[in-house]
């Protein structure tokens, strides 16, 4: 053997011997790890599935808008009907009659995931490219993935914009945007600087919520150890502030704790974590469909269709009441008060 070939030789000796203590290292952790998680009992694989798209890099901007509202608006891919009118006349498109001020700055968009079904799907994308108001997430439409896709809707929040408040809404809330601007900008934004955080919604009324830990809205104890759930705010709507917004996004981006597919509970968990209260607005309603007879200056209800929004606003702007009902006003109250009970 050559003295060229002998020296190569022994270099590469050399440096498998002093790999091998780091290799032998790294399998012996990976072993410890499995046996740990075996131990436990727990998988862990499909969390961490998950987690990866909930963290799937959005499109980066060198200079973000400044606005002073951004409203995303959880829908389904087949929502085309609800997408429609409220693009053409709710809410979104009505002009308030503001006292905090004569005009805010709004950005809006509908957030969606993949469809099973192509032809949704292909009809989406054409949606996306003649309107540029609907996001499509990188992951499958579905009620276990409402957390994540309300995780990627903030961070695209946090990501896209510079702003007063983001708004989490589903396509079924109706908000009163001439009183819900002017409580913020009256009562809310002034607290910035001494309040910190700011998380703003529906309350859960009926106090603290033990944990379920089987069915439909089951917790897995190494999804959540404690059995009481923190306060937190209704999912159909609920409003931070970009401070709290960027700290719940920071806190789930660092995998501190695991994503429940409670979306609202979890949400309210997170800011637990980061001691950020949740507030009520007060007069938010989540499902009652008689409670807007009832109460004219209620701010947001949940689960009122588009098509009957249109109605609730031409009154409002003309009566100064959100609906006519041929029940009496005693029935009305009655019911009112039936539903209360159910708090």
């Amino acid at each position: 053997m050559k003295v060229r070939e002998l020296q190569l030789l022994i270099l590469a000796l050399l440096c498998i011997g002093a790999l091998f203590p780091l290799y032998r290292h790294k399998i012996q952790h990976e072993a410890e790890q499995a046996a740990r998680l075996e131990q436990l009992d727990i998988d862990y694989s499909e969390y961490h599935a998950r987690a990866a798209q909930s963290r799937q890099q959005l499109v980066q901007y060198n200079v973000r808008p400044r606005t002073e509202m951004v409203i995303l608006i959880i829908a389904a891919p087949g929502n085309f009907d609800f997408r429609s009118q409220l693009r053409n006349g709710s809410y979104l498109t009505q002009k308030w009659k503001y006292t905090a001020k004569p005009s805010f700055d709004i950005r809006y968009h509908f957030v969606v995931g993949n469809s099973q079904d192509q032809a949704v799907q292909a009809k989406m994308r054409a949606e996306q490219a003649r309107y540029g108001d609907l996001l499509i997430g990188d992951f499958a439409d579905s009620y276990e993935n409402l957390v994540y896709k309300t995780i990627w809707l903030l961070k695209y929040a946090v990501e896209r914009y510079e702003f007063d408040f983001v708004f989490k809404v589903d396509d079924d809330t109706f908000m009163n945007l001439e009183l819900v601007f002017d409580f913020l900008y009256k009562f809310i934004k002034p607290k910035f600087n001494a309040q910190g955080g700011a998380y703003y919604g529906g309350m859960i009324r009926h106090g603290p919520r033990d944990v379920q830990r089987e069915g439909q809205w089951g917790i897995e104890r190494w999804e959540f150890e404690e059995d009481i759930l923190p306060p937190y705010l209704v999912g159909g709507a609920y409003i931070m502030n970009q401070k709290a917004a960027q700290q719940v996004t920071d806190l789930i981006s660092r995998n501190e704790m695991v994503a429940f597919r409670i979306e609202d509970a979890y949400i309210g968990a997170v800011a637990n974590k980061l001691g950020i209260v949740p507030r009520d607005i007060p007069k938010t309603y989540s499902k009652e469909y008689d409670r807007h007879c009832l109460e004219n200056k209620a701010k947001i209800f949940h689960r009122v269709a588009p098509s009957f929004q249109v109605r609730m606003i031409s009154n409002w702007t003309t009566h100064g009441y959100y609906c006519t009902h041929s029940r009496t006003h005693e029935e009305l109250v009655e019911a009112g008060e039936e539903l209360a009970r159910k708090y």
